[in-house]
């Protein structure tokens, strides 16, 4: 199975890709070479890599103060935002 993250620029990928392999081991992240995309390839025991590899790129996101990212797992798409607090409506 692999994980795609899309990333607005090339120094981003570089910092999410070191996040990623510290947090999964460097022989499963890769950068594709012109674009701005990390890719993961999920091992072993996939819940627990796919959980590792979403709370290094949910730190990320804080960190870089990147609004969002573009992911892929297998065939699927999904977009990962910073978290923000939402106004209580009185």
């Amino acid at each position: 199975m692999e994980l795609r993250i899309v990333v607005p620029d090339d120094a981003s990928a570089t910092v999410l890709a070191d996040r990623l392999m510290l947090a999964l081991g460097s022989e499963h992240v890769s950068l594709r070479d012109g674009r701005r995309e990390v890719d993961v390839r999920i091992a072993g025991e996939p819940d627990s890599a796919i959980v590792r590899a979403l709370d290094a790129v949910e730190r990320w996101l804080d960190h870089a103060r990147v609004g969002s990212v573009e992911m892929w797992l297998g065939e699927r798409s999904y977009r990962l935002a910073m978290w923000a607090p939402t106004e209580i409506w009185r």
